[in-house]
């Protein structure tokens, strides 16, 4: 891959780690929604390097922690994701060929619609009684991750809205992830496989990860949490709103 590719590919999976590891969301969403804007790589292409790189940030800290993980919302959450997961990533290949700006379109009001979930996250009501909401959370979660490897967003909803430590949400919310990362890795020999290319810069990548994943914590203290976080949606909407109407004037 040339180096004119490389090095905004690493300046914005940076860019992303740092905002993720500041803000606590949006690796996902931030990668795919940059990397389709600025032409980077194709769509499944960049959902193969989230669902990759996206271990990086989470497994080990989840292996450490495994007792503060909610087992009831954790079940649940994967058991009504995985197949709508499925579902996610066959339309993901279905509308890759020939229908890009209608996936382009669509990614665009992903992208509005999380910005509007995350918004709201940190609202708490009472833990749910039922497992319905984490059920509709899974679904919609699933259905993202197939399609744009961003499980999150209804996942983070859901679980910021329980009375739960913040710790036990953390490590329940990257257990979730890191699963979902793993089955979206699984998922991806039934469609369109990463070229050599894409395979090599991803590892490639990895130190880049690291890095800024270690700077993101050092400057954890320092700089207010609302601030980065209102930067991060602040950016992702834009891209959103600049992915809509660069596709709609197509």
């Amino acid at each position: 891959m040339p180096l004119e590719t490389l090095l905004p590919m690493f300046a914005l999976l940076g860019l992303a780690t740092l905002l993720q590891t500041l803000s606590g969301f949006g690796f996902g969403l931030m990668v795919v929604s940059s990397f389709t804007l600025f032409g980077i790589l194709p769509l499944t292409a960049t959902t193969f390097m989230v669902s990759f790189l996206s271990l990086f940030n989470s497994v080990s800290l989840v292996a450490r922690n495994t007792e503060q993980i909610n087992k009831r919302a954790f079940t649940i959450l994967l058991l009504s994701g995985i197949p709508f997961m499925g579902i996610g990533y066959a339309l993901l290949e279905y509308l890759s060929v020939g229908m890009a700006t209608w996936l382009n379109l669509l990614l665009g009001v992903a992208i509005l619609s999380c910005c509007g979930l995350l918004l709201v996250k940190r609202k708490r009501g009472q833990p749910s009684g039922s497992a319905f909401g984490f059920t509709v959370a899974g679904g919609l979660g699933g259905m993202l991750g197939g399609l744009f490897s961003t499980f999150g967003p209804p996942v983070v909803f859901q679980c910021y809205r329980q009375a739960w430590p913040i710790n036990e949400i953390r490590i329940t919310l990257l257990a979730v992830f890191s699963v979902t990362s793993l089955l979206r890795l699984a998922i991806i020999p039934f469609g369109t496989l990463p070229s050599s290319d894409v395979f090599l810069s991803a590892l490639l990548a990895i130190p880049v990860i690291l890095i800024f994943t270690r700077i993101g914590r050092m400057l954890a203290a320092r700089v207010p949490a609302a601030s980065v976080r209102l930067l991060a949606l602040t950016m992702l909407a834009l891209s959103g709103v600049t992915l809509i109407i660069k596709n709609i004037s197509v």
